[in-house]
């Protein structure tokens, strides 16, 4: 596994609390004419379906493989225990490594609301209003990513030179922000899943 898969990236908390295999919350299935079957065997037009596909396709081409391309730590002490049994890359790889997550996680969230602001309409005005709201919100995650990669720039020679673990906690402390792990964005990918009756396992539980 490469080491760039096991460092630890804010970004992504800040993006997602749940990631990877989802269903819909539901007896019923949606088909690809727009239509869901309900239990007595007859269909009946929903008007969420439209934005329901809209809405997984990009989140599973944009947002996923956030997840499936990296793993995650809640909290610099998990980053620690890997590295007590892992090589560690150095200190150069390594902040090469983080800023290489942040940089692809900016640009997946960025498609992923741009593709969404073009594509994704509902006639359903709760949707539509969490929609434009995710959306604001995911700009300025956006902003917030790029104010993080700005701070690695801060990072001297100096800190090169330091310890493995010293350089970790320099790292840490310029890209972690603790009351951002909740972020906005967040919220309002949980809202319209919600809405959507979408049920995503927990892949990332950042209180442990």
């Amino acid at each position: 596994m490469k080491n760039k898969l096991l460092v630890l990236m804010l970004a992504f908390l800040m993006v997602l609390g749940v990631v990877g295999c989802s269903k819909k919350n539901n007896e019923n299935s949606a088909n690809q004419s727009g239509t869901v079957q309900n239990q007595s065997g007859t269909t009946e037009n929903t008007a969420n379906d439209e934005y329901y596909n809209v809405y997984t396709k990009n989140y599973n081409a944009s947002l996923e493989p956030l997840a499936n391309n990296y793993s995650m730590y809640g909290n610099i002490d998990r980053v620690e225990e890997y590295y007590k049994e892992n090589n560690y890359p150095g200190n150069e790889k390594y902040l090469e490594e983080v800023r290489t997550a942040l940089t692809e996680s900016r640009d997946n969230v960025e498609q992923f609301i741009d593709n969404m602001e073009k594509d994704a309409k509902s006639d359903n005005e709760q949707i539509n209003k969490l929609n434009k709201n995710m959306i604001e919100d995911g700009r300025d995650l956006v902003e917030k990513i790029d104010e993080r990669l700005k701070k690695l720039d801060e990072i001297s020679d100096k800190d090169l030179q330091k310890s493995d673990t010293e350089f970790r906690r320099i790292v840490g402390e310029h890209i972690m922000l603790e009351e951002e792990s909740n972020h906005d964005f967040r919220k309002m990918l949980k809202d319209l899943d919600k809405e959507l009756n979408i049920d995503r396992k927990d892949m990332l539980d950042t209180t442990k």
